[in-house]
């Protein structure tokens, strides 16, 4: 069974905020310096493409990561592990910020995931350690809702940073954010008691990974959460060549496309956190998907006739809406089934998710096709593979750690 928190209503609604600040990781790593993107080609002698490996290394070890510290989390308590990887972070975002090269930037930003994803994936297990049933789509829900903030800003704020100073001033941001990061999780409060740790070693945590990753009841929601996940990665990888490079917007415009599309996936989040206490999560989730889906055709359609911008952008906010409700209803059910491993659990399902992302950017930085056919191709793929898992028939009932 989940703990309970002993706290009252706000307190609790705190902990949900400073959670979603520590999930924002992944957004204020790969968002943030999305305008940056000609600036750092420029400085380094690349072409843009080319700085597109540096998202996709992050994204990597933003996945890869999660590996280790859901177990660690599970065996030694949520705050250890997540201190040492927020130092880890700050420490690789500031040499990020003194890199000479495209090869050490890319090495860099790796490592700088492989700290940040401590936040990531010990949020996500605080709170399948506090919440239950509902409750817990709706905690992912909050959590969710305060992460999208970062990608709300983070864009704008990058661009203003370049108005005074260099993409390498970005980093230092970054860097900032992470120490204040780990001044918050220094004060969050232990959710897994003695009693409720394992005692698994690194080959018990491999054992452990296989065991959880074939039953159905992961396998199924988890996939769909990675989907998902590919879906928005391929739409934030591509959006600077396709907004930047294809219509021409300045890195300003372009920070604020960003930030309204991500106020779209807010707003989604926010709907489904009221929907969630009348309607099946699952039932929810189909609903999104289909309508993604369908929006995503469109998309296709309109980006291949070189539609207008507003046009894309307005097809593009449907996904994004949708998204706000497919990710959180999909991490519920995911993690649902899994009290006490919800480290090793929360760790594989954003492993699965990050690489998937990767694997897309990978994909969209190779293809010789438009950027926003490309773009609008791969997430209406992994939109469809998405809506048809859940088809899958899966007892989503059931607690497999309390059987």
């Amino acid at each position: 069974m989940p703990l309970p928190l002993p706290t009252p209503t706000p307190r609790r609604l705190g902990l949900l905020v400073a959670l979603g600040a520590l999930t924002a990781f992944g957004p204020m790593s790969l968002d943030f310096y999305l305008p940056a993107f000609p600036s750092v080609a420029s400085s380094l002698g690349v072409a843009v493409g080319d700085v597109q490996l540096t998202f996709s290394a992050c994204l990597l070890g933003l996945g890869l990561g999660q590996l280790v510290y859901g177990p660690l989390s599970d065996r030694y308590g949520r705050k250890p592990p997540l201190v040492a990887g927020l130092v880890l972070y700050v420490v690789a975002s500031l040499l990020c910020a003194l890199a000479p090269s495209l090869a050490a930037l890319t090495a860099l930003r790796l490592l700088q995931g492989l700290g940040g994803c401590a936040g990531i994936v010990i949020a996500r297990a605080i709170v399948r350690d506090c919440y239950s049933g509902r409750g817990l789509a709706r905690a992912f829900s909050v959590t969710s809702t305060v992460s999208m903030l970062a990608p709300l800003l983070a864009p704008t704020l990058g661009a203003t940073i370049l108005q005074w100073t260099t993409w390498r001033g970005i980093f230092a941001v970054i860097a900032t954010f992470g120490l204040a990061c780990l001044l918050v999780a220094w004060r969050l409060p232990e959710t897994h008691p003695d009693h409720h740790r394992t005692d698994h070693g690194v080959l018990d945590a491999a054992r452990e990974y296989v065991v959880i990753g074939r039953q159905r009841a992961f396998a199924v929601p988890a996939s769909i959460a990675a989907l998902g996940a590919a879906t928005l990665f391929a739409y934030i990888s591509s959006s600077p060549a396709v907004f930047i490079g294809g219509y021409g917007v300045s890195p300003a415009g372009f920070a604020g496309i960003f930030a309204l599309l991500a106020s779209v996936y807010v707003a989604g989040a926010q709907t489904n956190l009221r929907l969630v206490r009348r309607v099946d999560v699952h039932a929810l989730l189909r609903a999104y998907l289909t309508a993604s889906s369908l929006a995503l055709v469109v998309l296709v359609v309109v980006t291949a006739r070189h539609a207008p911008l507003a046009v894309v952008l307005a097809v593009l906010a449907v996904t994004k809406f949708c998204l706000g409700g497919i990710l959180p209803n999909a991490t519920a059910e995911t993690m649902a089934p899994f009290a006490r491993r919800a480290g090793s659990a929360s760790a594989l399902m954003g492993m699965a998710q990050m690489v998937l992302g990767a694997l897309a950017a990978a994909l969209l930085a190779s293809l010789v096709l438009a950027p926003a056919v490309g773009m609008s191709g791969v997430m209406l793929v992994t939109s469809g593979l998405s809506l048809a898992l859940t088809a899958v028939r899966v007892r989503r009932s059931a607690d497999v750690d309390a059987a």
